[in-house]
């Protein structure tokens, strides 16, 4: 038993996703008692699909809310500062000298108390505008999270529908080991892939992916460079495609395949 060759076969992905028939899910699990890789490898999958959901969620600083509730709280007089400057005893000062520096002392304390009030509002103004800055931020982290959600629902719809076939691509004779799979739904006209077993291309190469229909092959993209496994595309759909394919092509794509450089191939139905 070739187990790498098992593992990246693809059929752990289906049993994960609860696709294979009940005989297929035994053999899969008896695999698994029996070879702790093939169990670690079901761990990893189901760890990949749950953090597939959504990984970037934006966190909320609590300190936020706190600092919404108290952020006036200062302006309404229960914070208001108290006035501790050193007072002379009135018994040291003469009523006349008394007289003629109390118009002063009230003109200057005036000032001194419009200008703290001022620098308070100044204060409260500038954190307001950081706390305004904050909410323009979270807003836009809830907006691009919803539409992750949103986007990862339609996935997980395809993924479980009935109406989805799995096209396990395996590979050649110019790379037997490599492997994919893609989930192919003329219902909803939605066709998903993930690599399974799709190392990094040379140097100045790239996998192109193919859909083979009537005509002949059609080109449903390139995939990136640094294109990570666990990851599921969502490709462009063709109604009438009898296989699926992938080339290593010079970067960037050709409009037709070099089929000396066919990598894996799959059979729809």
């Amino acid at each position: 038993m070739n187990i790498e060759q098992y593992i990246t076969s693809g059929i752990l992905e289906l049993y994960v996703l609860d696709r294979l028939e009940p005989a297929e899910m035994r053999e899969v699990e008896a695999m698994a008692a029996e070879y702790p890789e093939i169990k670690a490898e079901l761990g990893q999958i189901e760890l990949s699909l749950e953090g597939f959901a959504m990984t970037d969620a934006p966190e909320v600083n609590p300190d936020i809310l706190a600092r919404l509730l108290t952020g006036t709280r200062s302006s309404t007089g229960s914070d208001t500062p108290v006035d501790k400057s050193p007072t002379i005893p009135a018994e040291k000062i003469s009523r006349g000298v008394m007289a003629s520096f109390t118009p002063w002392i009230l003109v200057v304390g005036a000032v001194l108390g419009l200008l703290y009030f001022y620098s308070q509002a100044e204060n409260q103004e500038g954190e307001l505008m950081a706390l305004q800055s904050q909410f323009d931020k979270l807003d836009k982290d809830c907006d691009e999270s919803q539409k992750i959600l949103q986007s990862t629902q339609q996935f997980i719809n395809v993924l479980t529908s009935p109406a989805t076939q799995d096209v396990i691509l395996a590979g050649t004779d110019n790379a037997p080991d490599k492997s994919a799979i893609v989930f192919y739904n003329p219902a909803t006209q939605t066709t998903l892939f993930k690599a399974t077993n799709l190392p990094p291309p040379p140097t100045g190469k790239q996998y192109q992916l193919w859909a083979i229909d009537a005509d002949g092959p059609k080109d449903l993209g390139v995939l990136a460079t640094n294109f990570a496994g666990d990851v599921i595309l969502k490709v462009s759909h063709l109604t009438g495609v009898a296989a699926f394919a992938i080339t290593l092509e010079d970067e960037g794509g050709k409009p037709a395949p070099d089929l000396t450089q066919l990598q894996v191939f799959g059979n729809v139905g």
